[in-house]
Formats: structure tokens, sequence, C-alpha cells
């Protein structure tokens, strides 16, 4: 995120709390204990970012395979807490949590654009989930024009996912063509 006076900031997190200090809070009414909750929530998002990263930079299947099943076991995590009945995370209304797995979710969506893979294969409510945060527009407003050809340049080349000749659907998909 950029600031108004052209500070750019990174890490969800971060940013969250600036425009919190900076703007007032982005939800009312919020108890401590949801507070926290919300924290370790956003902070399970962050801390996969960088394994997600190492995923989609594997070169062999085996490596790829081994960091999926890592990764996967914490979007199982998310899927379980969603409750399916609303469109964000704990509501109707985007939040920090929404936030901090915005990157998660956005880039997911261009791996399965590219390559097929589906990291959110057998998990209908990280799909969701996906889906409206995507058709939030708030993507639009966090990368450049061009982040799609730049992300794909990096991670959708020389690696295991640019070549998917041989991708194997991860445990839940069944007999499923959502996991190329």
């Amino acid at each position: 995120m950029v600031t108004e006076s052209g500070t750019a900031l990174f890490e969800s997190d971060a940013i969250i709390e600036y425009v919190e200090d900076e703007y007032g809070p982005l939800e009312q009414g919020v108890t401590n204990e949801q507070r926290a909750l919300d924290r370790a929530w956003s902070y399970l998002g962050s801390k996969h970012y960088l394994a997600q990263c190492g995923t989609m930079s594997s070169k062999d299947k085996t490596t790829f395979e081994e960091r999926a099943e890592k990764l996967i076991k914490a979007f199982q995590k998310a899927e379980n807490q969603l409750s399916g009945e609303t469109k964000f995370f704990k509501s109707d209304a985007l939040s920090n949590v929404d936030m901090a797995w915005l990157p998660l979710l956005h880039r997911a969506a261009i791996v399965k654009a590219h390559s097929g893979y589906d990291f959110f294969c057998g998990l209908p409510k990280m799909q969701a989930w996906q889906q409206n945060i995507l058709e939030s527009g708030l993507v639009e407003k966090t990368v450049s024009e061009d982040f799609d050809t730049l992300f794909s340049n990096f991670y959708l080349t020389n690696t295991y996912l640019a070549e998917g000749k041989d991708m194997v659907p991860t445990s839940g998909c069944g007999t499923s063509s959502c996991c190329g």
C-alpha cells in the first residue's frame, strides 16, 4: 500500500495497523477476545505466504507435493473455521483477516488460472471465500496492473507448476477435475 505521502507499506498486519491508526478501527464493537482471535487468523495467513511462495517455486514434483501438503493443512484449518454462510471470513463485511489472507487467495487464483492446479480443491468454503475476495475489488487496489504477468513470469516459468504435466490431485479431491 502506498500512503498519501508516498511511502510504500508492506505486510498485511502492518498495513491494517496503519489504516486503523490513521483512520480508526476497521470494525466497531469488536471485543478484545475477538481481536486476539482475528490477529491469530491473520497471522496464520501471513505466516503461510512464504510457504506458498516456496511451494509455487518448487522445481520438481516431490518438492512441490511435500510443500503443498504442509500449505494445504493451513487451508484446511481455515476451511474448518469458515461458516460457509457469509461472504468473507467472519461476516459479509471485509475484515483484517480477509486482508491478511488476500495475497494467498489471490496468488492461488493466478496459479489455478495459468496451471490448472487448485490449492483449494476439496475445500468448498475456501473456494467461495476466494471468489468473494476476488469479486470485492480489493485485489485491484493492492497490486500493480502488471502483477499477473510479473507473478506468472516468476512463479510459473521454470517451475513444477509451469510444467504441470504429471500433477496428481491432492488428497480430498477424489476424482474431481479441480486439481489439474
